[in-house]
């Protein structure tokens, strides 16, 4: 249902520094649960699917 800062970025394969730059950018949206930080499974799916795919990132007209 939610993931720590460590388990999504293990779940991820990014460093926490990767990972908090999503956060701060608002691409990543996190909540809160007295002072930790939680991941809520909603929303690393979101992120996930708003990264640019393979073709996105190819040059168009290659």
């Amino acid at each position: 249902m939610a993931y720590s800062v460590a388990e999504a970025c293990k779940l991820l394969s990014i460093g926490r520094t990767t990972l908090y730059h999503a956060i701060k950018s608002g691409e990543l949206q996190i909540a809160k649960i007295g002072r930790r930080t939680v991941i809520r499974a909603e929303f690393l799916r979101a992120f996930v699917d708003s990264l640019p795919t393979k073709d996105d990132a190819e040059p168009s007209g290659q």
